[in-house]
């Protein structure tokens, strides 16, 4: 196999910023939590039993599995694995699909920010995790063996 292509590693890198930026995302919600809960629990009555959604520890798993996730397939991508690939562009359209969502609820605008900003990333990140050379990558390591 010969040198990676300079999509592949673009791709990889902007996955572990995605995770990292996930995290500082995670973070935020904790210390803005009552800021957020105002946003996105329903508005109480003076006689509603209903009680608010305790949103936190799922977003924090949630960010735990797809981190984990994302960390464990970069370098299986990284090695050639077309089904990592796959798999990675997934929860890059993931990431896309939920940011896109979560702005449409009108969070405070701090938060709308770093959201719009996630959304570029998942966008480029998926440029080059389709890129025609990430492509060849992929589908070389699946080549190679036959020929051996």
């Amino acid at each position: 196999m010969g040198k990676r292509p300079a999509s592949v590693d673009l791709a990889s890198w902007l996955l572990w910023i995605m995770c990292a930026a996930g995290l500082v995302m995670s973070v935020l919600v904790v210390v803005f939590r009552d800021d957020l809960e105002e946003v996105w629990s329903p508005g109480r009555s003076g006689d509603s039993t209903v009680q608010p959604l305790e949103f936190v520890p799922v977003i924090l798993v949630l960010y735990g599995v797809v981190a984990l996730t994302t960390l464990t397939l970069i370098p299986i991508f990284r090695a050639g694995h077309n089904w990592a690939r796959h798999a990675l562009a997934m929860v890059a359209v993931g990431i896309l699909l939920a940011t896109l969502a979560t702005v449409r609820t009108m969070p405070p605008a701090l938060f709308r920010g770093l959201i719009i900003a996630a959304a570029v990333l998942a966008a480029v990140t998926l440029v080059f995790l389709w890129h025609p050379d990430s492509r060849r990558h992929c589908r070389a390591e699946v080549e190679e063996p036959a020929h051996s």
